[in-house]
């Protein structure tokens, strides 16, 4: 079947017809090294090549492609990563004194946007049984309670969402579909930072957000699927966000989207239309594989996981980062994510038959030795000044050890997984000292008001 995807073509078309480049960027398409003839691509918005934020041409058609795909009531592109995707759904839905109930196993990149927009999270954070290592889910009771709380308080006017990441750094996917059901009860909107599960609409079982009650979603097409990194899409499954979504992304986003990254987009959609959902069912079933050697070998394994990840909980394993990776760099595997809480696989459709066989080979070779364990840290912030209060205050840096009792002026994390230890106005603890000293190699220092 042949597809006409339409960036490529207006990009082509406009390389064909040789106009002298009198516009940026500077290296005007010549082929440097290493990119080569790549760089007649990396294009501006000139006639012909449309402007994403006030797209009417192929990039608007492109955006069309991708709502048929997702089936939603209107998906727009961001060449900014979910980043931009998180910011304008905040946007969106912003009001004076707003009040988002969030899970904790929030991205950073989500507490930035609510200081910056003068909204104040109120967390909710993940369960997990006795038995799980990383970090669990967040439960459709949990909110409903939070949401209870803040009736009582008088506050419910002010929620202006509920916000959920799943999955989950780690594949965890929460009951998006119970939440949803929370949330609008009582007609608050549900958002979800869906960044890892671009993929996850092809699969035969609905799991993806969009599929399962969320009013807006973002999803990182580079994660899972063959993007450039920065490529990520802004779903919306209500008319009344439509005509804001291109403003709400103005307010953070660059006014120079890259060419190179909405291009291969382009090729994503067109892989999608041609292939995607075979070879993404194909992917799964060989990762379902791999979990299930996993178990064999004594691995507790989260459950309600991303089909197409591998995350083995490794603490309490007998294993360690020094260990393990010894272990994945002996059968020549370069992971996600390691750290004495668990290793992190990532695979899609593009990943080889060599992977895979690694992979196994890998796992047949591991020994689980029972053993007490600490689980990923969900550390539960004291708060005592609003988030934005204390991310516009006067700060200084401190190295970590000298921040014990200090009110916290930046969200910090360790990336990845990029979920905050400690946000914006929250008293620093020893509990988040001792658990950032663990990293005092990288030269760990916090940001802390001054006294």
């Amino acid at each position: 079947m042949e597809i006409k995807t339409p960036l490529r073509q207006a990009l082509e078309q406009y390389i064909a017809q040789d106009w002298s480049r009198l516009h940026m960027p500077g290296h005007k398409g010549a082929p440097i090294e290493p990119f080569g003839t790549l760089m007649q691509y990396d294009l501006t918005e000139v006639e012909g090549t449309d402007s994403l934020f006030e797209d009417e041409g192929p990039l608007r058609e492109l955006e069309q492609i991708f709502t048929d795909l997702y089936q939603t009531k209107g998906t727009v592109m961001s060449a900014g990563g979910s980043t931009l995707c998180i910011q304008a759904m905040m946007r969106l839905v912003a009001k004076k004194d707003g009040i988002i109930v969030a899970g904790r196993n929030i991205h950073a990149a989500a507490v930035n946007a609510m200081a910056l927009l003068g909204l104040e999270p109120a967390w909710v954070y993940p369960h997990r049984t006795a038995e799980e290592r990383l970090i669990g889910k967040i439960e459709p009771k949990q909110v409903e309670r939070e949401l209870e709380e803040l009736e009582r308080q008088g506050k419910l006017d002010s929620v202006c969402a509920v916000y959920v990441t799943s999955p989950d750094y780690f594949g965890v996917m929460s009951d998006i579909a119970g939440i949803a059901r929370v949330a609008h009860r009582r007609g608050i909107p549900l958002l979800v930072d869906n960044a890892h599960g671009a993929h996850l609409h092809f699969l035969e079982e609905p799991l993806h957000p969009m599929q399962l009650g969320a009013d807006l979603c973002c999803d990182s097409l580079h994660k899972t699927l063959p993007a450039l990194t920065g490529a990520a899409l802004l779903h919306s499954a209500r008319e009344e966000y439509l005509p804001f979504l291109k403003s709400a992304m103005t307010v953070f986003g660059s006014t120079s989207p890259n060419y190179l990254i909405m291009l291969s987009m382009d090729s994503t959609a067109e892989f999608l239309i041609k292939e995607g959902r075979e070879q993404i069912s194909k992917t799964a079933q060989r990762c379902n594989r791999l979990k299930k050697i996993a178990e064999q070998r004594g691995f507790s394994l989260p459950s309600n996981c991303d089909p197409m990840r591998l995350s083995l909980p490794i603490a309490g394993t007998g294993w360690d980062t020094k260990s393990f990776r010894v272990l994945l760099r002996r059968h020549r595997i370069m992971e996600e994510y390691l750290s004495d809480s668990g290793c992190v696989l990532l695979f899609s459709p593009f990943s080889r038959e060599e992977d895979f066989k690694r992979t196994e080979a890998m796992l047949c070779e591991t020994e689980i030795k029972c053993q007490p364990f600490s689980a990923f840290p969900i550390l539960k912030g004291e708060k005592a000044m609003p988030l934005r209060e204390a991310f516009l205050s006067k700060k200084q840096t401190l190295p970590v050890e000298q921040a014990e009792d200090r009110i916290a002026a930046q969200v910090k994390i360790t990336c990845p997984p990029g979920i905050p230890l400690i946000v914006p106005g929250e008293e620093v603890t020893w509990e988040v000292i001792s658990y950032l000293e663990q990293y005092r190699k990288r030269g760990f220092s916090i940001e802390g008001l001054t006294e």
